[in-house]
């Protein structure tokens, strides 16, 4: 319980930083024209009640989708989940803990009925871990327009100021960036003592990428 509170906490936290620091002068640029309560939430992520420390694994994707240009409104699973986003962000301390396990256990419900899933399963697989032995962030925590790559700045600072603190809280055995924009990551830090593997994702998430396939037996050799 110790652990998930530090992590609570810490996301609690994070989640008060607003989407104009992350994206500097260039916010405008990369803000969904559309649902703008949402593209103002940030979505810290997903810990599984089962996560060890120097065990589970990090699932890293690049940053939440849903900003496309067509998108003007919500999704089922968005009109439960944002306004749970936002329930945690408004939580008080004392009420904190109990909104981030709302968050959680929710996520793992829906995260099933994404395309990301048809990636996220099979690296779960490679790995030997259930979705409840591992976490999932973005390595940008917001939505971007037309889902755009967020650009190298923005990058930079949620890595400064929000992934790697949550990297350390972690300490993950190893790091899984799902699709090479997650994959950036590894130019914006140096983290020797945790790999860093990087699955290929195909348009649509449509089936694993064969890049992939290589990279889910080197999970498989390295981490079962």
């Amino acid at each position: 319980m110790t652990f998930r509170r530090e992590i609570c906490k810490l996301w609690h936290n994070s989640v008060q930083i607003e989407r104009e620091v992350i994206f500097g002068p260039h916010d405008a640029k990369y803000r969904p024209l559309h649902l703008a309560d949402d593209a103002n939430t940030m979505f810290a992520g997903f810990v599984g009640r089962r996560y060890r420390t120097g065990a589970g694994i990090l699932l890293l994707a690049i940053n939440p989708g849903g900003g496309g240009d067509a998108y003007r409104s919500r999704t089922g699973e968005d009109e439960h989940f944002y306004p749970l986003l936002r329930a945690f962000k408004r939580a008080t301390p004392e009420h904190a803990l109990e909104a981030f396990e709302r968050v959680n256990e929710t996520f793992a419900e829906i995260v099933r009925r994404w395309n990301v899933w048809k990636i996220i399963e099979p690296t779960l697989e490679a790995a030997g871990k259930a979705l409840d032995e591992a976490a999932y962030m973005n390595l940008v925590p917001y939505r971007t327009r037309a889902d755009k790559m967020p650009p190298v700045a923005a990058r930079r600072t949620a890595v400064k100021r929000f992934v790697e603190p949550t990297i350390d809280l972690l300490v993950p055995r190893a790091i899984v960036a799902l699709g090479k924009k997650a994959g950036k990551i590894q130019e914006c830090t140096s983290r020797p003592d945790v790999p860093i593997y990087c699955v290929r994702r195909t348009r649509g998430d449509t089936d694993v990428h064969a890049d992939a396939v290589q990279i889910l037996a080197e999970i498989r050799r390295a981490l079962t």
